[in-house]
């Protein structure tokens, strides 16, 4: 939802309908968005959702743009008050959407280039979720990811760049298991070493397959 409601705004930015210096409960638009990625601030996402005409404004403006699989029907602070249910179809994603919303962000045809750097600077930022998708990946690698977290739900999704220079967007969602951060980072690195294989043995990678599996 984060990266979703940060997108949205940056949009309005481009267009001249609101701006970064603007003021929204006391801090900027830039401070509040910093600390939503960085550090994961639910009250400053709040604020900016609210300032964007809240969660029918943002579901409109992800419908407009063909992402579906994506729902976004209440703020923060009243999904945290809601009983937990991990089947409600309510603010919820399937792995698969996430990934296209990051796809349309890296290619360009949900933000210009400044706005992009901007979104991805401040993921690259990310100080929560340590444990999780950066964890197990080797020492310098780029990662860009914001982290989501729920009673019996752990989440990271971004953008891990190779060696190479290439980028994979990733979305890992992970419920129920006993040690879910450790799943999503093994996950990660299974998927690094894959990419990485494939392109240091080209010839065996399209002769032989390997099946990597994560307890859900």
């Amino acid at each position: 939802m984060k990266v979703a409601v940060a997108a949205n705004y940056l949009a309005q930015v481009e267009f001249g309908r609101r701006s970064l210096d603007e003021r929204i409960g006391g801090r900027t638009a830039s401070e509040l968005m910093a600390a939503m990625i960085i550090r994961s601030d639910n009250h400053a996402t709040d604020l900016l959702l609210k300032n964007l005409g809240g969660p029918a404004r943002l579901q409109e403006w992800l419908e407009q743009r063909n992402i579906t699989g994506l729902r976004v029907d209440r703020n923060i602070a009243q999904l945290l008050a809601a009983k937990r249910d991990l089947w409600d179809v309510r603010d919820s994603s399937t792995p698969k959407a996430m990934v296209e919303l990051l796809r349309r962000l890296d290619n360009g045809t949900l933000l210009r280039p400044q706005s992009r750097q901007y979104l991805l600077g401040l993921m690259a930022q990310c100080k929560t979720g340590k444990n999780r998708m950066r964890a197990m990946l080797p020492a310098g690698t780029r990662v860009e990811h914001k982290t989501g977290t729920l009673s019996g739900y752990t989440s990271d999704v971004g953008f891990i760049t190779l060696p190479d220079g290439r980028r994979l967007a990733v979305a890992f969602f992970a419920r129920s298991a006993p040690n879910r951060p450790y799943t999503i980072a093994s996950a990660a690195r299974a998927i690094y070493d894959g990419f990485v294989y494939a392109v240091r043995s080209p010839f065996s990678a399209a002769y032989g397959s390997q099946a990597v599996s994560a307890p859900q």
